[in-house]
């Protein structure tokens, strides 16, 4: 039955990790199907995402049949194959295609953004020991920018020009970070978020949220394997009906 199931959805291109493209079902649209048939004899149980345990993994362990793995964005809130526990490996891969280069950090936000020049996104920026970069994000708030080129290091003075050459904006380093390292959000003891710092808030960095929110994805709710087969027949009946 899981197979003649599995052959009712339609398929979608999919990129893995490596760069190359496949083609897959695409359980996301979750057939048009109305939850509240389902619901109704639908028993829920939760399970913990081991390391390295992909969908159709999780399916053989709690169903014997790894093909059963699109119940589980049947009934999580998973809009696409991205929204699965990532493993230690795919999760730092992940971390440096997303955020690339380095923190090039000021003294004040005035050095990176003012009333009368500003750095740019896209532009390119030389430092006083012959570096170059490219500026892929610009931040006051936290005084700096982001940049992806040459290695930058802490005391170089990062400079930007016009179309002639001249210099419009410069400021020398103070500290340079990972862009993984920058930050996120501010946060206080009571857990409350705000994008700007201040007395009892401390930093949040991009690595520290990520990682948190993955490790939220490793609890699933699962449908019970008592219950699966009756699910299987209500989605069968109701595929047919469409």
């Amino acid at each position: 039955m899981a197979n003649k199931l599995f052959q009712n959805f339609p398929t979608m291109q999919y990129t893995l990790n490596n760069g190359k493209i496949i083609t897959i079902k695409d359980f996301f649209r979750k057939a048009k199907i109305e939850s509240a048939s389902l619901d109704s004899i639908i028993e829920y149980q939760y399970y913990e995402i081991l390391e390295g345990e992909r969908p159709d993994i999780v399916a053989s362990k709690l169903y014997g049949d790894s093909d059963l793995h699109w119940t589980f964005f049947l009934v999580n809130d998973f809009d696409n194959y991205y929204d699965w526990f990532m493993d230690y490996e795919t999760f730092e891969n992940y971390l440096k295609e997303k955020y690339q280069g380095q923190n090039l950090i000021a003294t004040n936000s005035t050095d990176i953004v003012s009333a009368s020049s500003k750095f740019l996104i896209g532009e390119t920026v030389t430092s006083n020991t012959g570096k170059t970069a490219s500026v892929l994000k610009v931040d006051p708030l936290n005084k700096s920018i982001c940049v992806r080129g040459d290695t930058m290091e802490a005391g170089d003075i990062i400079s930007s020009h016009n179309t002639n050459g001249d210099v419009v904006k410069t400021f020398t380093v103070s500290s340079v970070s990972d862009s993984q390292d920058g930050v996120h959000h501010y946060k206080d003891s009571a857990g409350n978020k705000r994008t700007y710092g201040g007395t009892g808030y401390t930093p949040v960095t991009h690595y520290t949220e990520e990682f948190e929110e993955n490790e939220r994805k490793r609890q699933i709710k699962i449908i019970s394997p008592s219950k699966i087969t009756g699910v299987l027949k209500e989605f069968e009946r109701i595929m047919s009906n469409e």
